[in-house]
């Protein structure tokens, strides 16, 4: 995502007006009257860019890193880890720590970027191509004060995401998820599951509860991980944060923040043991937001499409839901709840996939209020 185009979407919803503009750059002017020359293509690398944005801050009444910060990350998903110390000193902890830290952090996207297209219990290596790239586009941030704080930093790739027109009955659409944006939220409700079916409970899951585990995008890769730093000498407790991306429109229900403590160093070992890959099934298991939704007042029932992803292709898959789902599946669409829908997949020509009778559709963060104990 340019500079530019985050800038842009910065001053609009900020209440700064274009104004002219020409071969140098556009004039913006603020509703409070302060005007700013803006340069075509600026960069936070040009010279100029610390004097534009201190300009652009003052009506704003915030500071120019606050403001800085926000433009560069209005496109970019921003998850704080944190390895909480014992014994903090000014901020520092132990070398192997600090390494565990970092090296979990990537495990833990990686894994969840890979998972994120197929529920997968064990990886093994097989880490996907475009889950790869996602990782190789990341960024370490400067770490924050506080007891050891890393930034990891995604940024979304908007430019394949299409939006479609109404056509016809009632018929709804929204944006599509970047694939980046995919992985960060696979992982951040892979952790929330970890925590509120594991961790929170505090003994050992049951079958049931493995399969909700596998079915949100924990991995054994992921759960290994977690231990690998909940163990590290002089770490009480790890913690992520989850900030995302401003301009991109979010599932207001998304994950803030997981915490695991120590504590739960054994457990974690135990599920990391069981993740193991199930038994092929006759029905598919797939997590999703709803794009699509057809509605029509004289039927009983109606159609939703998700967007996932099914052996490895990104897809949509439409369902036909009873009146109960259908109604629960308005609400749903309006809060871009990510799905987690069970049924046996049929191709139908000139239409694509289709579950015509799903054994399961439900928002994937109800699986985690309860276990399946």
């Amino acid at each position: 995502m340019m500079a530019s185009e985050s800038l842009e979407w910065f001053l609009t919803r900020h209440e700064w007006r274009p104004m002219n503009q020409g071969s140098a750059g556009k004039l913006w002017r603020h509703d409070e009257g302060a005007v700013v020359a803006i340069p075509w293509e600026l960069s936070p690398s040009d010279l100029q860019w610390d004097g534009v944005i201190a300009r652009i801050a003052a009506p704003l009444r915030e500071t120019a890193p606050t403001v800085s910060t926000a433009i560069r990350n209005a496109y970019v998903d921003v998850t704080d880890f944190r390895a909480a110390d014992d014994i903090l000193i000014e901020g520092s902890i132990p070398v192997e720590a600090g390494f565990s830290l970092i090296s979990t952090a990537r495990t833990i996207l990686r894994a969840s970027a890979t998972t994120s297209r197929g529920p997968r219990a064990q990886i093994g290596g097989n880490y996907s191509k475009p889950a790869e790239r996602i990782v190789e586009q990341a960024r370490f941030g400067h770490t924050k004060k506080g007891s050891y704080i890393l930034p990891m930093l995604v940024p979304l790739d908007i430019s394949s995401i299409k939006g479609k027109d109404a056509s016809g009955h009632q018929l709804f659409s929204y944006d599509h998820e970047p694939e980046q944006r995919r992985a960060t939220r696979t992982m951040a409700q892979a952790l929330t599951a970890v925590q509120r079916l594991v961790v929170d409970p505090a003994k050992e899951p049951s079958a049931g509860t493995m399969e909700d585990l596998i079915t949100a995008g924990v991995s054994r890769e992921m759960v290994a991980a977690l231990h690998d730093i909940v163990s590290a000498e002089a770490v009480s407790v790890f913690s992520a944060e989850f900030v995302w991306a401003a301009a991109l429109e979010s599932n207001s229900t998304l994950p803030k923040s997981v915490s695991i403590a120590a504590g739960a160093s054994d457990l974690l070992k135990l599920t990391a043991k069981k993740m193991r890959p199930s038994p092929k099934k006759q029905t598919e298991s797939f997590t999703g937001p709803i794009v699509q939704l057809r509605d029509e007042e004289s039927l009983t029932f109606g159609e939703v499409k998700i967007q996932t992803v099914r052996k490895g292709r990104s897809c949509e898959i439409a369902l036909l839901l009873s009146a109960d789902n259908l109604r629960k599946s308005h609400e749903w669409f309006s809060t871009k709840e990510t799905l987690v829908v069970e049924g046996e997949v049929t191709s139908i020509p000139g239409k694509g996939l289709h579950i015509s009778s799903p054994a399961r559709v439900q928002p994937l963060r109800e699986t985690m209020l309860f276990s399946a104990d």
